[in-house]
């Protein structure tokens, strides 16, 4: 089997993990609670109730998940380079800063709950705040670098390369990103579908783009 294929394959089953890893920073567990993404990262009241294998759950979810992804990318990046240079290493530049920024961020986020939680019941309400900006110190640059570059940087060099058959594949694959998943997850929200973020189900995409593309 064509080894672009493989790879593929395995970006959406990586894409949809990393999705899944971001419902338990966002959802309580409860059924009548919402997923509200706009939190993570934020003090929930929820949080001292869930247990400390929901956000286990999240983290090893996009730790499994992300390698994965970023193969993707950078196996699209090869692509892109036969046609496009400068676009393909554009790409690889990019799925490099993900891949270290990714996880921290991630970290984070599943960090801070835990951390909360043990220190919530021995001090006020405002040093726990301050504790949790705290935790925030180092990550908050490079989170803001990941989502930068993996949201919306490698968006625009997808839809480039589509657009300039850079990639030859359908060109309403343009719709294939985590741009292009937002509508996705606004109707499932509305259905109370529990399917994660925008960037698992972007990165999922691609794996379907390098599937087609690869072939």
């Amino acid at each position: 089997m064509n080894i672009y294929v493989i790879i593929g394959v395995i970006g959406v089953i990586s894409g949809i993990l990393c999705a899944q890893a971001d419902v338990p920073l966002a959802w309580s567990g409860r059924k009548e609670d919402a997923l509200d993404s706009k939190e993570v990262g934020r003090i929930s009241p929820w949080w001292d109730q869930a247990s400390l294998r929901h956000f286990d759950k999240a983290f090893w979810l996009s730790c499994i998940g992300q390698p994965g992804t970023y193969l993707t990318t950078w196996s699209l990046a090869e692509l892109i380079s036969d046609k496009n240079g400068t676009l393909g290493m554009l790409l690889k530049i990019c799925t490099f800063i993900g891949a270290y920024t990714g996880l921290l961020f991630h970290a984070s986020a599943c960090i801070k709950p835990v951390v909360y939680r043990t220190i919530a019941k021995e001090v006020s309400a405002e040093t726990a705040q301050k504790a949790m900006d705290q935790v925030d110190r180092y990550p908050k640059v490079p989170s803001a670098v990941s989502g930068i570059v993996l949201f919306l940087m490698e968006t625009i060099i997808m839809i480039i390369a589509i657009l300039t058959n850079a990639l030859k594949v359908p060109k309403w694959f343009v719709l294939l990103n985590p741009v292009g998943a937002l509508p996705i997850l606004l109707i499932a929200r509305k259905l109370n579908i529990k399917v994660g973020g925008a960037m698992g189900i972007g990165f999922a995409f691609y794996g379907i783009v390098l599937i087609v593309a690869g072939v």
